[in-house]
């Protein structure tokens, strides 16, 4: 009697043990299913801040006056890169895209800005280095650094050498290697920067 009141006590128990790893189990899976919900795309009101201060410093001043994260991907974020930001400002004039795609070498960075030439657009089509073309209907500016990209732009005209300055304050200890410059339905230009000074490949 006393073996069948220890084995129906130890069934019990097991049971319990079981229905608890389960409820417990049950929990965790819960828990799981709500964290890896995808988190909605906020700045925080510190980084907010310090972008603001960024862009409206007084060698950019850019009189930025909101700032959204930009949802859209472009075919240069396809590959390998550190870290990027994607963002639209909006000034009292403009509205602005600007995406900064930082890269872990100048290797990197070189790869990814030849694999955007080699395929540019919806229609993918191959642009070579410095060749006269239109890369949009609207005002575009495409500046690399030995490690970043940065690609700005608008409806409307802006001035280059202000978003020149807040590329090269954003990357003091990397240096700003060339620039495409096209005004809105006009061909794009091509610079090299050296010493603060454009100069237009021609």
């Amino acid at each position: 009697m006393r073996i069948f009141s220890q084995i129906t006590l130890s069934t019990i128990i097991f049971i319990q043990a079981c229905s608890s790893n389960n409820n417990q189990k049950r929990e965790k899976i819960e828990n799981n299913k709500i964290n890896n919900e995808k988190p909605k795309e906020i700045l925080k009101e510190d980084t907010l801040k310090a972008i603001f201060e960024f862009y409206n410093q007084d060698s950019v001043n850019l009189e930025i006056t909101k700032i959204n994260l930009n949802p859209e991907k472009t075919f240069i974020q396809r590959f390998p890169y550190k870290n990027a930001t994607n963002l639209l400002l909006e000034s009292k004039k403009n509205l602005v895209k600007h995406l900064q795609i930082n890269y872990a070498d100048s290797n990197a960075m070189k790869n990814a800005f030849f694999n955007y030439l080699d395929c540019y657009g919806k229609d993918c089509k191959s642009i070579e280095l410095f060749q006269k073309v239109k890369f949009s209907k609207t005002f575009f500016m495409l500046i690399t650094t030995t490690k970043s990209i940065h690609i700005i732009e608008s409806e409307n005209n802006l001035n280059s050498s202000d978003w020149i300055n807040c590329v090269r304050f954003s990357k003091i200890a990397d240096p700003v290697k060339f620039i495409i410059i096209q005004k809105k339905q006009q061909i794009a230009k091509w610079f090299s920067y050296s010493h603060y000074h454009l100069t237009e490949v021609k």
